[in-house]
């Protein structure tokens, strides 16, 4: 979604903090409120005693997006397994730029291998220039001998890092260039 139809029909963005493993929940609570939700899942692989599964668990525990406008806030509010709508003060949730959350949408698309990443304060950005994750924003880290980009969502203070090839990306001037 565009920052341009966001402002239009005065929905944006918000991190919702949910209670401790209760994001799939409610993320289907909200979904059935007929409210524009993302859970970002991530496919892992889970040892038990007796067997290994392939499961999907949330890439920010504890968090999922909704793109509400202000009048849906409360009904936010009243789901069961709601925490709270992350911002500065309670009843005024701080927007999640649309840029960021697409960038997560786009990684999840890719299907590139995503692990949580601890959070980098603003460093040197960068844009992927090429392949299927063209047009991604992140910050260019080095992990052993693997390049890695890694995309944050602010407000959250949570990054996720996804390994690329490290002639795939262009330098940004400065923050401007993402927003």
């Amino acid at each position: 979604m565009t920052s341009a139809a966001t402002a239009q029909d005065g929905r944006h963005w918000h991190a919702v903090h949910t209670c401790s493993r209760h994001e799939k929940m409610v993320a289907g609570l909200l979904s059935e409120r007929s409210l524009d939700c993302f859970l970002p899942l991530r496919r892992v692989l889970s040892q038990w005693v007796d067997r290994k599964k392939w499961v999907e668990e949330p890439l920010f525990p504890g968090y999922l997006f909704v793109r509400i406008g202000e009048m849906e806030i409360s009904s936010v509010w009243e789901t069961r397994g709601v925490a709270a709508l992350v911002g500065p003060e309670p009843g005024k949730p701080s927007v999640v730029p649309d840029a960021e959350v697409e960038n997560i949408r786009r990684l999840l698309a890719s299907e590139a291998s995503l692990d949580p990443y601890p959070y980098l304060e603003l460093g040197r950005l960068v844009r992927i220039t090429r392949g299927p994750l063209r047009g991604i924003v992140g910050t260019l880290v080095r992990k052993s001998r693997r390049c890695l980009l890694v995309v944050s969502v602010r407000l959250l203070g949570r990054s996720v890092a996804a390994e690329i090839p490290a002639d795939a990306v262009q330098a940004l001037q400065r923050d401007a260039e993402y927003m």
